[in-house]
């Protein structure tokens, strides 16, 4: 389960109660709203227009600030932000970094997201970041980050996400070395995973195509069922429930696999959808899901998805992806899509 550190603030004035908003707050260029981070992570706080001291609390321990400074006091410790905290008729702005700098060294989780409900089907989930090493991918022709440099940050992202929210993730590559598609699903299938979550980005002769795609196999054919790979992994994880040796056993287990992995797989990809939708500045692609027989989807045994983030041939898209806050953007709609399957 998610660890939780319990942070307490210094409570001086009448202090205003903020409930728990699922949804992330667009960043503002001058700032971000206090009242926007409080809804967010239940932080009580409180504003004295006299004096211009802020405080805060959260579970009991407290801090303070001054409109105007950059300092911030937890308890005897002085933390120093990149801006002051500054004010616009009732509104008081901080500066971006005070979630990394103020609330995440405690224990809140900064991305805002749930933790998985013990009674979640999910518990561990393989991130797959496409390509690396020396398959480079979709590559950039205007000087910035290949596919296999942005799927990979994304992927990283998505991990701590997921992991912060009380999920086990395994990582069939967390630097950029090149890992073969039988070797992802081998991975796959040695992990007694959930699912099977492949990032990568796509590309298009037309220069003007964008949007995120969810992509995923809603059939499994006798030609899939009787693929090498795909036998190789079923062996592998039939070991673990010795069902191997039991030919109707083999049967109905892996009939009950592939019915399995079809519906759900669609599911999770729908999920990530809505939740792309829902995020402001996230274009999704038509009506975002597309079928599809890549290797890693069709041989893995588990729910399998695949989601292109974005069309590196496209201009705007292009720039949007070489931002790390649209990147971690990316994760975030990703990790919510994930922890809406595994809550329901």
């Amino acid at each position: 389960m998610i660890f939780r550190a319990f942070v307490y603030f210094l409570l001086l004035l009448t202090l205003h109660g903020c409930g728990v908003r699922p949804n992330v707050t667009p960043t503002l260029p001058e700032g971000v709203p206090l009242q926007d981070l409080c809804d967010r992570y239940h932080v009580t706080w409180a504003w004295d227009g006299v004096t211009q001291v802020v405080m805060l609390e959260y579970r009991g321990n407290k801090s303070r600030a001054l409109v105007g400074s950059s300092t911030v006091l937890i308890g005897d410790k002085q933390i120093i932000l990149s801006a002051p905290l500054r004010r616009e008729n009732s509104t008081i702005y901080v500066p971006e970094d005070f979630e990394t700098k103020i609330l995440a060294p405690f224990g809140i989780p900064i991305s805002g997201l749930a933790p998985v409900e013990s009674s979640s089907r999910v518990h561990t989930i393989i991130i797959d970041a496409g390509h690396g090493g020396k398959d480079r991918g979709t590559m950039s022709h205007s000087g910035g980050m290949d596919e296999k440099e942005i799927v990979l940050d994304v992927a990283k992202r998505l991990q701590m996400l997921l992991e912060s929210s009380g999920i086990k993730v395994i990582m069939t590559r967390d630097t950029d070395d090149f890992i073969s598609l039988p070797e992802r699903t081998v991975i796959a299938s040695k992990s007694k995973a959930d699912l099977f979550v492949s990032v990568h980005v796509n590309s298009n002769e037309d220069h003007s195509v964008s949007g995120l795609l969810v992509y995923y196999m809603d059939t499994i054919s006798r030609k899939d069922v009787n693929e090498p790979q795909r036998r190789e992994n079923e062996e592998t994880f039939l070991q673990s429930l010795q069902a191997q040796d039991n030919p109707t056993m083999l049967e109905i287990v892996t009939d009950m696999m592939n019915n399995l992995k079809t519906a759900h797989s669609q599911k999770l990809a729908k999920l990530i959808v809505r939740e792309a939708r829902d995020e402001l500045g996230v274009k999704v692609r038509g009506d975002g899901i597309r079928l599809c027989r890549f290797f890693v989807v069709r041989n893995t045994l588990v729910p399998a998805v695949l989601v292109e983030t974005g069309f590196l041939t496209n201009h705007m898209e292009h720039n949007k992806l070489a931002s790390s806050e649209y990147r971690q953007k990316i994760a975030e709609v990703i990790a919510r899509g994930i922890l809406d399957y595994a809550n329901e």
